[in-house]
């Protein structure tokens, strides 16, 4: 229990919330208090003048109707009035989610709208349903979602931020060291018997009185408050609890049970959707038979089976706290003729027992062909794309390795044959249920042939233009737009041609996200500039998660708008699509209309579309 004592007696030991100049902390509905309807103030606090109106209203007509699947109407990112505190002190930042300012609404059959302002806000319509309160269990700077601001910030490689090797310094630690408890996720796993399995920091033979005692909880609770009722088809067990700003997260799957502990201000949802994505990377390693062999002999450990694989969890880990949360797959914008050329590529590659066959560019997907009698799961395929990003020895010759397609069949590996185009960050993956030499001498001879076709085709230049240009920059995209437009070289553009206007509104966005869920696939823009650093990316995606979670229990089509001092992030779930959104406060309205419209016509550059089969 020493362990788990340390870090709740470092949750009362952070520094209390600072205080605005008259000693008391702002509140959401202070800090963006909204101009009055009958003097409408601009962000320089001037009336605003017929043409500004005019032109305002028409960028709100702009937006998509009910039926194109997001509410009409819209809301608007109010620029903060008070500017500083009094005495010219800093504004207090506040977090959004100690006191969202916002609600979510289903669409009236007229179209209905998001609170524009804290007052609509904490008095919203009949037809709207008040968001449901979130505990906070932020770090110290929970208010860290509201001070992002747009500040300078070092430049770093979009990939490298997540494959990297592991930092061996934290390798040698213990729960006896005070360094373990700085940390501020942290993720085990360990058996029922409370033998370390994986560690995210620290070494786990050093955790041992750790996991004892997580163990022991784990056991008392679910003695307590589940043994009775509950029967092996309605068996419940502990999901979390908050020790001051730590939350710690319980997932039972088998004999495993997986434990994340944050400090970082994670939701439960998020911490869940993240161990559930360990397990399976795990699962893909071992197959779901290591779960028996931990039924019958419950001391056996099983850290030698996962030698030289604990880089691929740490890399799952951060891939799920620095990108969009979903389950699907994310595709490499290219044009559609180049496209279609590498879909033909690979149909043409016909070799019995072969599941999929798919062009692997980083971690993104330039096409892929399916089995008949097999349908792609977007989660077996993320583990596998982690596999091979996080292992350089895969992305060099040829590979043939074993791995489990969990949804398929957790009991059972299935092989995969790899195999990178020389001078190309392109890969060629073949997923087979055969695993004899034959099979991989006949897929080797079809991935010849493919890569052949590729380079001929001009597709391999356009898949490696594409991956210098991702993620899609929508600056830098206006500027090449612009530029393709006078160019009569007959060279393909990456995305579609778009109107200026549009284009203008796009660049004020810090990021954007298009996730369709029937297809598994999704598009997640590049991070602003000045939001690059590793912290306030994180943030970012952790503010969408706070979104998610004041939606969780809300009849879908739904939508969320949340204003901090310098961002405004807002979401919109529906059956049909999701949309993620974070820009900058005082920005026009005009732009999630925009931007929907964006994404419909982009959808054959940026998305695969359904998948084609053999």
């Amino acid at each position: 229990m020493s362990g788990l004592l340390a870090v709740a007696a470092m949750a009362e030991q952070e520094e209390e919330e600072p205080a605005d100049a008259e000693g008391k902390a702002e509140t959401p509905a202070e800090t963006i208090a909204e101009p009055t309807a009958e003097e409408p103030a601009d962000t320089d606090g001037k009336a605003e003048t017929a043409a500004e109106t005019t032109a305002r209203a028409n960028a709100e007509d702009q937006l998509p109707t009910a039926e194109d699947g997001i509410m009409g109407g819209g809301f608007d990112f109010v620029p903060n009035p008070r500017g500083n505190a009094e005495d010219g002190a800093p504004s207090q930042e506040t977090a959004v989610v100690d006191e969202p300012i916002a609600v979510a609404a289903e669409p009236a059959a007229n179209g209905g709208t998001i609170a524009s302002s804290a007052a609509e806000a904490h008095e919203p319509a009949a037809s709207a349903v008040e968001a449901p309160p979130v505990q906070a269990v932020g770090d110290k700077s929970s208010t860290e979602a509201s001070q992002m601001g747009p500040t300078p910030s070092e430049p770093f490689d979009e990939r490298r931020r997540i494959w990297r090797p592991r930092q061996k310094r934290y390798d040698e630690e213990t729960d006896g060291d005070k360094s373990w408890y700085q940390h501020k996720r942290h993720v085990l796993i360990f058996t029922f018997s409370g033998k370390p399995v994986y560690s995210r920091y620290g070494a786990e033979e050093g955790l041992v009185s750790t996991t004892g005692a997580l163990s022991a909880i784990v056991s008392k609770m679910q003695s307590f408050f589940f043994a009775s009722g509950s029967t092996e088809d309605n068996k419940d067990s502990l999901r979390y609890l908050a020790a001051g700003e730590h939350i710690f997260v319980f997932v039972e799957r088998g004999p495993l049970w997986l434990v994340c502990i944050s400090r970082h201000g994670d939701t439960y949802q998020d911490c869940l959707r993240m161990l559930d994505r360990v397990h399976l990377q795990l699962i893909t390693i071992l197959t779901a038979g290591i779960e028996k062999t931990l039924i019958s002999r419950p001391n056996y450990d099983m850290r030698s089976l996962l030698g030289g694989t604990d880089n691929v969890l740490n890399n799952m880990i951060r891939w799920c706290n620095q990108d969009v949360h979903v389950d699907g797959f994310e595709p490499l914008p290219l044009p559609p003729v180049h496209r279609t050329a590498a879909v033909e590529a690979l149909r043409g590659a016909r070799v019995q027992n072969v599941l999929c066959g798919f062009l692997l560019a980083g971690q993104r997907i330039i096409s892929i062909v399916s089995n008949r009698q097999y349908k792609v799961n977007a989660q077996d395929l993320q583990a596998l794309v982690n596999l091979i990003m996080s292992s350089a020895s895969l992305r060099t010759g040829e590979s043939w390795t074993p791995f489990c397609l969990v949804h398929l069949s957790d009991k059972a590996f299935a092989y995969a044959y790899i195999s990178y185009v020389e001078g190309v960050d392109v890969g060629l993956v073949f997923l087979s249920t055969a695993s004899d030499g034959d099979q991989f001498y006949e897929i080797s001879k079809q991935a010849s042939k493919i890569k052949q076709t590729l380079q001929k085709s001009g597709c391999l230049d356009a898949a490696a233009n594409a991956m210098e240009r991702c993620p899609i920059d929508f600056r830098a995209a206006a500027a090449a737009d612009v530029g393709s437009k006078g160019d009569r070289s007959g060279k393909k553009s990456l995305l579609a041609s778009c109107p200026p206007a549009q284009w203008r509104l796009l660049e004020s966005t810090i990021h954007a996200a298009y996730f369709v869920p029937s297809l598994q696939q999704y598009f997640s823009s590049a991070v602003a500039p000045p939001y690059r650093s590793r912290k306030r990316t994180k943030v970012l995606f952790r503010n969408y998660g706070r979104c998610r979670q004041l939606l969780r229990n809300t009849k879908q089509p739904c939508q969320i708008c949340v204003a901090t001092d310098h961002e405004c992030f807002y979401v919109f779930l529906a059956a049909e699509f999701h949309l993620y959104l974070a820009v900058p406060r005082g920005t026009s309205t005009g732009v999630i209309g925009q931007l929907y419209q964006w994404f419909k016509s982009q959808e054959s550059h940026i998305l695969l579309g359904n998948i084609p089969t053999w």
